[in-house]
Order: structure tokens, then C-alpha cells, then sequence
């Protein structure tokens, strides 16, 4: 047998194992992908200090008193009011949270907000007080001394193009 033949059967099965590494390459960079892809979506409402609307529920349910800021990325108005609207309900003596709708959709069913930014007064496991649409922050003031604000008509729903 000449030396030319012996290489051709060599580099048939290398050139096969090297394709059954590639394609296990592939596959565990696909799967490696995908699970940082769901992983991601279901801890970023935590990586971002964000409740999920199960926290938030399970609060309600234990009697908890609290502020829930319910907003979603990219809404315009979440944006204007948040640089003053978070500070103010940081500074409450009664815990501020906030719940991103973009990544927690079921909270806009489970919590009945119509449109963001909505912060809501939960006590005793029931909603006490809510103000919808962007507000001043003479407004967020007066709503978390516990006086009635009237909804602002400047909100977005679900759809971020309004």
C-alpha cells in the first residue's frame, strides 16, 4: 500500500470527528444561548432590585403595607416622572416598590393597571390608593401624604407607541 493511500484513510475519520466536534461545539454554544437567554428574562426583574408580580402579590396577600411603581421600559412618561417620582417614594416610610410591566406582563391583569406609570397603596391586603399617568411631583407628593390625585390622561398602555 502506498504512503498517498494510508493519508486518505487517515483523513477520512479525522475529517468526520471534526465535523462531530463542530457540531457538538454548536449545539452547547445553542443551548448555553438559550438558557441565558430565558435565565435572563426571568431574573432581570431582580437584577434590576424589581419585585415580579408574584412578590408583589404574595405582599398583598400577607397584609404587608407598601408602594408598588408599576412602569415599562421605553414608556416616555415612566421616563420623565422617574427621576423625581422614585426618589420621592424611596424617601416613604413605608417601602417603595417597583415592578417592570415590559418584563412582568401579567401584572397588568393581576394588579389592573391600565396604562404607566401607575403607583399603587397597598395595607392590609387591599389597594388603598393609586395614581395613574404622568404626574408633577407636587402631585406624587400630595398622593403619598395621602391626599386624592387625580389621573393624568398623559399615560401609556401596553402599546409604548402612545
Amino acid at each position: 500500500m502506498s504512503k498517498k493511500s494510508k493519508r486518505k484513510n487517515t483523513k477520512k475519520p479525522q475529517s468526520k470527528a471534526n465535523w462531530i466536534t463542530a457540531g457538538v461545539i454548536a449545539l452547547i454554544v445553542l443551548v448555553g444561548g438559550l438558557l441565558l437567554v430565558f435565565t435572563d428574562r426571568e431574573d432581570s426583574a431582580s437584577k434590576n432590585g424589581n419585585l415580579t408580580a408574584t412578590q408583589v402579590a404574595d405582599k398583598v396577600k400577607s397584609g404587608d403595607e407598601f408602594y408598588t411603581y408599576f412602569y415599562q421600559t421605553g414608556c416616555v412618561h415612566c421616563e420623565k416622572v422617574k427621576p423625581y417620582l422614585v426618589p420621592l417614594g424611596e424617601k416613604q416610610d413605608i417601602p417603595f416598590e417597583q415592578i417592570d410591566l415590559a418584563v412582568e406582563q401579567s401584572a397588568w391583569d393581576t394588579f389592573g393597571i391600565e396604562g404607566t406609570p401607575t403607583v399603587v397603596h397597598f395595607k392590609d391586603g387591599k389597594e388603598v390608593g393609586r395614581v395613574a399617568g404622568e404626574q408633577t411631583e407636587d402631585s406624587y407628593k400630595e398622593f403619598f401624604a395621602g391626599k386624592d390625585v387625580k389621573d393624568s390622561k398623559e399615560e401609556s398602555s401596553g402599546d409604548l407607541n402612545d
